[in-house]
């Protein structure tokens, strides 16, 4: 199945419900408007539409799996998405990679701006565990700092999670992890 989304503003709407409830299924994509983490067993209690994120929607439209439309009822190509992305989101096309890397890996990749990070990533999805890895995004050629480390010490801490930096490397272009974990000696 193709779901039908509608870009409004820098966001990907997803208005008819049934889609809506059916691709949330799919792997926790987007977020219910006006509802906090639905869990699977209370997807069909829901009736609100579901906003992507525009890095969630060009990772669903690259799948084949949506197609964006604008007011009109045009339907926007990958690059018109991929501008509106690099338009509107810091280092869009570092922070997409590593989206696509984190959901090809099989994880569930959530906003982390709650945290203070770039991403919350849960292993099967939120309400049915806890996010156990913040990501924070390095920009490339900039170093990692004490305050980097600090940062990320302090925050995976207090809500007792790993803290991963990821940046992207400039000598093969690859995105890098460096994963931070408390323990006690």
């Amino acid at each position: 199945m193709v779901f039908r989304g509608y870009l409004v503003g820098s966001a990907v709407v997803v208005a008819d419900i049934n889609e809506a409830r059916s691709l949330y299924s799919m792997g926790f994509y987007g977020k219910f408007v006006g509802e906090d983490k639905v869990k699977l067993n209370e997807v069909n209690n829901v009736s609100s539409p579901l906003q992507l994120s525009i890095t969630e929607a060009l990772y669903l439209v690259d799948k084949g799996l949506l197609k964006v439309y604008d007011r009109d009822g045009n339907e926007l190509g990958r690059d018109a998405l991929v501008k509106i992305g690099r338009d509107t989101v810091a280092n869009f096309d570092q922070v997409y990679t590593i989206y696509m890397e984190l959901r090809d890996g099989g994880f569930v990749v959530k906003s982390g701006l709650k945290f203070g990070s770039l991403f919350a990533v849960y292993e099967r999805g939120p309400g049915i565990d806890h996010a156990p890895i913040l990501l924070h995004f390095i920009e490339p050629r900039r170093a990692v700092t004490a305050l980097d480390i600090t940062r990320a010490a302090r925050l995976s801490h207090s809500v007792n999670k790993r803290f991963v930096l990821a940046t992207q490397s400039d000598a093969d272009g690859k995105m890098h992890y460096i994963a931070f974990e408390w323990f006690r000696a």
